[in-house]
């Protein structure tokens, strides 16, 4: 069932002011004020909106919005932002908003969610909530069996192991202010040479395989890059599933070819069975355990090395996004 909004309370806009692409004040305060009309015109009552530097403070403030029964959250900011919102508002009903304004943007670009931050934000007067899964990530530090360092976490996108991890955690937040996505293949050129195989133990809903790779991700949903390259199967972030995608081959010239091979795959593999290059298979709980343990990330968050273990939250967020073919919409929180 989904919870009515308080009649009295207002849509929420929560604003992380160091995010890569809005941190010059002026060029903020622009965009705020197109959030604001929008927002304004979708809900017929002006919102409240906090802006700040920390996750802490803004996530504190969506919290209380969501306990208020606010109709609407939205956030502006990158893929950190929108996976806090994510956490706080899952089974909860409210919409998310999502006005993309750092370097990724997940989320948005595999919703279709406008990527430049003004045509998002204009958006926001008219796009249809949309129900997606969410992911629930354990991660262990160190070697398998550990400890779980984080059995709350959440993932919007994906979570992996290898070298995109490494890229994610070699790319500063200026160059990411300074290159936008470029960054991460700027860091990425740099990196590569480094590529050596690593050895997976994999679990798939109780099926286990092993096989070496350069990178092994767990996606809801996203493209390879943001709005631009995506497998010939998309990823559907509706569907009860996570995707594991492995490049299982070694060095730059093997990456890339499993890269492509991946790319335009026209079925998912059974599991158990690692064929070519790539592989990709579908369950509802992935457990990854590099050995020896290697970086980890999620939803482009970097984290120590080790290990994790993912699981499918289905229908658990509902997001204003272009409406996918065959995928449903719901009613605001409030309407009947």
């Amino acid at each position: 069932m989904i919870p009515r909004s308080a009649p009295d309370e207002p849509a929420f806009i929560a604003t992380n002011a160091a995010a890569s692409r809005i941190g010059d004040p002026a060029a903020r305060a622009r965009l705020l004020a197109l959030v604001v009309t929008a927002v304004t015109a979708r809900t017929g009552r002006p919102p409240r909106l906090v802006e700040a530097t920390g996750s802490a403070t803004l996530e504190a403030a969506i919290a209380a919005a969501r306990d208020a029964g606010a109709p609407l959250v939205v956030v502006v900011g990158g893929d950190g932002t929108v996976r806090g919102a994510a956490r706080l508002l899952a089974g909860s009903g409210i919409p998310l908003g999502v006005v993309p304004a750092g370097t990724g943007n997940l989320l948005a670009a595999a919703l279709g969610i406008p990527r430049a931050p003004r045509r998002a934000a204009a958006a926001l007067a008219t796009l249809s909530p949309r129900t997606i899964d969410i992911g629930a990530v354990t991660i262990h530090p160190g070697a398998h069996p550990a400890t779980p360092d984080d059995a709350g976490e959440r993932f919007t996108v994906a979570c992996g192991a290898g070298f995109d991890a490494v890229v994610m955690a070699a790319t500063s937040r200026d160059a990411k202010r300074r290159l936008g996505v470029g960054a991460y293949f700027a860091s990425a050129a740099r990196l590569i040479g480094d590529l050596h195989p690593i050895h997976f133990r994999i679990e798939v809903d109780g099926i286990e395989l092993e096989t070496d790779g350069i990178a092994a991700l767990v996606a809801n949903c996203g493209d390879l890059v943001p709005g631009i390259l995506r497998p010939r199967i998309p990823l559907d972030p509706a569907d009860g599933l996570l995707e594991l995608l492995v490049l299982r081959a070694g060095g730059p010239l093997g990456g890339i070819r499993a890269t492509f091979e991946l790319l335009a795959a026209r079925a998912p593999h059974a599991p158990g069975v690692p064929a070519g290059r790539s592989l990709r298979v579908r369950g509802r709980r992935i457990s990854v355990m590099p050995d020896p343990p290697v970086a980890l990330q999620v939803d482009g968050d970097p984290y120590p090395a080790g290990w994790f273990t993912a699981s499918i939250m289905p229908g658990a967020l509902r997001v204003l996004a272009p409406v996918a073919a065959g995928a449903a919409t719901l009613p605001e929180a409030g309407e009947p």
